[in-house]
């Protein structure tokens, strides 16, 4: 299930950024902070989006980049994707690996899924029309 899905894999492309992005402040960063190692897990594609439009009926309501640096310094940006479905009050957040990688190759990443607590119905509604209230 979707759910059960979101504790597997790819833990080091949800928590490397924060952690390179703030190696200069290391001293500050580190006092009183705990790192973790989140397991991500990534699956078909094509699968991961029919079940989130037909099963769960969310739709995609952000899409934004996530700059990943490596520790040579390099930079990929990695494509996010929020769906929800208000109505049933669901989410889910997908991460699309790189292209370059052979392993990742026609896959998502599910980073989270869950119940929506709360949601502001006018701004998403300013945002996007009655469509997704």
């Amino acid at each position: 299930m979707k759910k059960s899905l979101t504790f597997l894999l790819l833990g080091l492309l949800s928590f490397s950024t924060t952690a390179t992005a703030q190696e200069e402040s290391k001293d500050e960063y580190i006092s009183g902070s705990v790192m973790t190692q989140k397991p991500v897990v990534c699956v078909d594609a094509a699968k991961v989006i029919s079940s989130l439009a037909e099963q769960y009926e969310e739709k995609p309501i952000l899409m934004g980049q996530e700059p990943f640096v490596f520790p040579d310094g390099s930079v990929v940006h990695l494509r996010i994707m929020l769906w929800i479905n208000a109505k049933k009050g669901t989410f889910t957040v997908i991460q699309i690996p790189p292209p370059s990688s052979e392993e990742f190759a026609g896959k998502i990443c599910i980073l989270s899924s869950g119940s929506i607590e709360n949601i502001n119905e006018k701004a998403i509604r300013t945002m996007l029309g009655d469509q997704f209230i």
